[in-house]
């Protein structure tokens, strides 16, 4: 979550950069200018329609066919920021934050049958200001969710009635975006103060991964795991936002590869999440953060139409 992880790291200055790239992708959706803040985003393999987390309207829009209609509304003043499609559900992770309901208060993790029904709602168990704001799934079924607020991270079991912390209260800094090692013992997390770290799922430790003296891998927001192994990354913490391409070692210690595929294009404007399958890499590319100041929900800049993009992920050189 862009305004929660601006806490924690300023727009950063100084650091290396690669030539500029146009962005190697199409529209796929443009929604309007009306206050909307799209955040999270994600594709239900076996219907074909995606999911997008508005936030200042606090409600989630299914997109189909070039349409696109309410799918659901967030209760008790929730808004929804990470979503994915698993186990026949809509899992999304909530907060109370201002640019939704004008204040804050507590998060929790919410899931809605296909119809837009909440079916549970999963409170962070911990007295203190959370915002669950990103989530992936594990080969067993087990949810992982950040807290960007907290720095902690949280984990629903199958079968479990309640979230439980994973280590300490406050682990990071600012987690957001992650993936789970495919034998399940491993969590990839950008976090946007430390940059990426390994978690080890069974003791809590975590270690940043090794890279090379002129890569900076802070500020990342979305990330997505590729059908190769690598990895595509929102980098939003930049004064120009860009989109990478992460190739790192099997054990994912170390960074191999930094490819920039697109930055200083206004297709990726103001970026926030990405989700990626067989049927392609979309990146939400302009989602209005960047007009809502920290802690309002009236717009504080001129809104521009909130837009989906459709990623090329090898185009020509």
């Amino acid at each position: 979550m862009r305004v929660v992880a601006a806490l924690a790291l300023l727009v950063l200055a100084g650091w290396t950069t690669e030539a500029a790239a146009a962005c190697p992708c199409t529209d796929f959706y443009t929604g309007d200018a009306k206050p909307f803040i799209a955040e999270g985003i994600a594709r239900d393999t076996a219907t074909g329609r995606f999911f997008v987390a508005g936030v200042a309207a606090r409600r989630i829009v299914a997109i189909q066919n070039g349409q696109a209609r309410n799918f659901a509304r967030l209760p008790d003043d929730y808004s929804p920021l990470g979503i994915a499609v698993a186990g026949g559900s809509l899992w999304v992770t909530a907060a109370v934050v201002p640019q939704g309901a004008g204040h804050e208060g507590p998060s929790a993790l919410i899931a809605f049958d296909p119809g837009g029904k909440v079916k549970t709602v999963y409170p962070v168990p911990d007295e203190g200001r959370h915002v669950l704001n990103d989530l992936t799934f594990a080969p067993d079924g087990t949810v992982y969710t950040s807290d960007a607020r907290e720095g902690s991270l949280y984990r629903l079991i199958p079968g479990a009635s309640a979230l439980t912390r994973l280590g300490p209260r406050g682990l990071l800094k600012s987690p957001q975006g992650m993936a789970v090692s495919a034998d399940g013992h491993f969590l990839l997390v950008a976090d946007y103060s430390l940059g990426l770290v390994k978690v080890d799922l069974a003791t809590a430790a975590f270690e940043p991964l090794q890279i090379p003296a002129d890569v900076k891998v802070k500020g990342i927001d979305g990330l997505a795991r590729l059908a190769d192994g690598s990895f595509l990354a929102i980098q939003n913490g930049l004064a120009e936002p860009r989109i990478l391409k992460l190739t790192l070692s099997p054990d994912w210690s170390q960074i191999l590869l930094l490819d920039v595929l697109a930055q200083k294009d206004a297709a990726i404007a103001d970026p926030s999440l990405v989700t990626a399958d067989d049927s392609g890499a979309y990146v939400v590319g302009v989602s209005q953060w960047g007009s809502f100041g920290q802690d309002q929900q009236t717009p504080t800049k001129p809104l521009q139409p909130w837009r989906i993009i459709e990623l090329e992920l090898n185009p020509p050189r």
